[in-house]
């Protein structure tokens, strides 16, 4: 298993995590939390199997497309701590923080992961 954790804040309204990336041959699903550092805050959680590392039709960081099907309606302008699992790996997850003046803990943990 491997779990990796993005930290956002505080006073970071507007901004989003560094991407996380998965490993889409590893064993799904994949476990997801975000918890609340301090103060409060608004944040979303996205996804996305646009890939800017793809040898054949990288696509740029900015033209990415970030996605929030695959999670649960708290995941999405959430103000609650939570924890939610997704069916399948996209290629990268992120948090973004919509508002606030808090902190905020992103933990995405992955099983059966190939360690580089």
């Amino acid at each position: 298993m491997r779990a990796i954790t993005r930290t956002l804040g505080p006073n970071a309204s507007g901004l989003t995590s560094s991407m996380i990336r998965l490993d889409e041959w590893a064993d799904a699903p994949i476990g997801v939390q975000v918890a609340i550092a301090s103060g409060a805050c608004n944040f979303t959680v996205q996804h996305s199997f646009d890939d800017p590392n793809d040898l054949f039709a990288p696509v740029p960081l900015a033209s990415m497309f970030w996605d929030t099907s695959f999670c649960p309606a708290g995941a999405i302008g959430g103000v609650a701590p939570l924890s939610f699992a997704i069916p399948t790996a996209p290629l990268w997850m992120r948090v973004l923080m919509n508002s606030g003046a808090g902190a905020l803990r992103f933990t995405v943990t992955q099983y059966n992961v190939v360690d580089e």
